[in-house]
């Protein structure tokens, strides 16, 4: 038996992955009802003419075959019958190895088999059905041909006919045969032009898009990028105005990051690897926390920020604390990009509450520039951003509304705007989360600007020494006490000097020992101590479930904001002291 495990120590499980997703374009699943329509009325048509020639037991035969076909059809569509191909097939096989039985060769009611063959690549979804079944079916058909030959050959027919009669019978089932081999073979082709036809259309789509990204990041990339060039060259030249300089570096490489960031969450949404992932949360927390990144922006622009929780949302729900965080990031960010005085407001009210659920309507107001009635619609668009005389001075990807309503819809729910031109924007949403199976009261532990981690020990565990020289100026401009060591096994041998560190922040690309086999151990030897990784590695959903099953307990991504490693240090260290009381 293979135990393979992967990075996180989970078995590694081998999956055969179905390619060709385009071929659903050609709706196979209609296919075996159109198959089986048309089986039917030519029964029907057979069975009249077997009749009115008087060639009454092969009437009957075919009568009863489009009965057949009928109820399974019907059953299909019941949902009793799973696979109405397979049944219609074994079908026909069935109806024309007894019509060769009952009227022999002559009738050459064998030449049926070459349509149904052709069919078969139709009425099948190469994307579902394994290439074995397909050669099942194709063997099935061969296999009903050759004993139908055989029977036609060496059994008198069952049935008596006429020289005229038998004649008549082979010239209707000779034309019918032939029509209908023709009919599959053009119906086949259409369906493959029709299948090459979206394929170019889709890589056309895919070089404008590309060819638009390119051109969208060319600018919103290298604007950022020439004042962080240029600053740098300033401040050899001019070390008087350093701190204006220091100013003007910081706002273009959180301006880049931002960017980075977008075109990151828009291509996670758009490859499909986005997932609700829920978690227990205390709403209000969350809710409150939501504006730490941005407390410097709004210091630094003058800008008030008001934050209106209704007290009825300080529950634990069931929610993907990531995404919903993520979505209120991007609408303040979008807020403080567009309003230059005043103030922006979030306001979350308590719409219903039941004993197992809680809904809530979530709204982030500013009092900046607003947008006209015509560009309302086109600012959900991918790459669209407003532009008048005001916005010729903030930039963006025009991607953050469109991952806002994106995340949105993974959780059944709508951006709702509500703005007029210089009249400020309101933008909001509304979301039904459920109650943990164990909801109780959570008293308040709201994290505030003035916290800080006194007294707290830091082991970090990091490679780069740039990187490590920033975070511990980071953590100890917080008052933490720092130890910091360069891999996984340093960390180990550190540990088992020193075991009184109240959280460890580790890198997962390292020399020596990585962070994923680092993780396996500390948890294994030092259960108590909270992990969280912390990386520039690209974290979706699944990575970062991964991560949480391995015994990570948050992630902290590079490039960081200071506030953010703050406000996630001290939400583990208060979950630890809760759960110790």
């Amino acid at each position: 038996m293979n135990n393979t495990t992967d990075k996180y120590h989970k078995q590694i499980e081998h999956d055969d992955k179905h390619l060709n997703p385009l071929f659903d374009i050609k709706e196979v699943s209609k296919r075996s009802y159109q198959l089986g329509i048309a089986s039917l009325f030519t029964g029907l048509g057979l069975s009249v003419y077997d009749a009115y020639a008087g060639i009454y037991v092969s009437s009957f035969l075919v009568a009863c075959f489009c009965f057949a076909i009928l109820l399974f059809m019907l059953l299909k569509y019941q949902g009793v019958v799973l696979n109405l191909t397979k049944s219609i097939i074994y079908l026909i096989c069935a109806l024309l190895i007894t019509s060769v039985a009952l009227e022999g060769l002559q009738s050459d009611a064998y030449l049926y088999f070459f349509p149904v063959l052709i069919a078969v690549p139709i009425v099948i979804d190469l994307k579902q059905v394994r290439y074995k079944q397909i050669f099942i079916y194709i063997s099935v058909i061969l296999l009903s041909f050759g004993i139908s030959i055989i029977i036609g050959r060496t059994m008198q027919p069952l049935e008596s006919f006429t020289v005229t009669q038998i004649n008549k019978l082979a010239i209707v089932n000779r034309i019918i045969a032939i029509s209908s081999t023709i009919v599959f073979a053009v119906a086949y082709i259409f369906f493959e032009k029709m299948y090459i036809n979206e394929l170019t259309a889709q890589s056309n789509q895919v070089i404008n898009t590309r060819t638009q990204f390119l051109a969208t990041m060319g600018h919103e990339l290298r604007t950022p990028l020439n004042g962080i060039i240029g600053t740098i060259a300033l401040m050899k030249d001019d070390p008087a105005q350093q701190a204006k300089y220091m100013q003007i570096l910081k706002y273009c490489s959180d301006h880049m990051l931002k960017q980075v960031n977008d075109i990151l969450d828009f291509n996670k949404i758009e490859a499909g690897h986005l997932e609700n992932h829920p978690v227990k949360v205390n709403l209000r927390n969350l809710l409150l926390n939501s504006g730490l990144p941005f407390l410097a922006t709004f210091k630094q622009k003058g800008l008030k920020l008001d934050i209106d929780i209704d007290p009825q949302l300080n529950v634990s729900v069931l929610a993907d604390d990531l995404h919903l965080v993520q979505i209120i990031n991007n609408l303040f960010a979008n807020a403080l990009k567009f309003t230059e005085s005043g103030y922006i407001r979030l306001k979350a009210d308590c719409i219903n509450k039941t004993d197992t659920y809680i809904e809530i309507n979530v709204s982030i107001e500013d009092s900046g520039i607003g947008i006209d009635a015509d560009d309302q619609k086109l600012i959900f668009e991918s790459f669209y951003q407003v532009y008048n005389e005001n916005t010729r001075q903030l930039v963006g990807t025009g991607l953050g509304l469109t991952n806002c309503l994106r995340l949105l819809k993974l959780m059944n729910s709508t951006l709702v705007l509500v703005s007029g031109k210089n009249k400020g924007s309101t933008f909001s949403f509304k979301l039904k989360l459920e109650y943990p199976e164990d909801q109780y009261q959570l008293k308040d532990t709201g994290i505030t600007s003035g916290d800080n981690l006194a007294g707290v020990k830091v082991l970090l565990v990091e490679d780069n020494k740039i990187n490590m020289l920033v975070a511990k100026k980071c953590l100890t401009s917080f008052e933490a006490a720092v130890t910091g060591t360069y891999n996984g096994q340093e960390a180990l041998d550190e540990l088992a000097l020193n075991q009184n560190y109240n959280v460890i922040l580790m890198d997962l690309e390292m020399p020596v020992m990585n962070g994923y086999t680092a993780i396996y151990e500390v948890t294994k030897l030092y259960p108590s101590i909270p992990v969280i990784a912390f990386t520039a590695s690209l974290v979706d959903n699944k990575m970062l479930k991964d991560l949480l099953d391995s015994g990570f307990v948050d992630c902290i991504l590079k490039p960081f904001n200071p506030q953010t490693v703050l406000t996630t240090v001290l939400k583990h260290l208060r979950e630890e002291s809760a759960m110790y009381r």
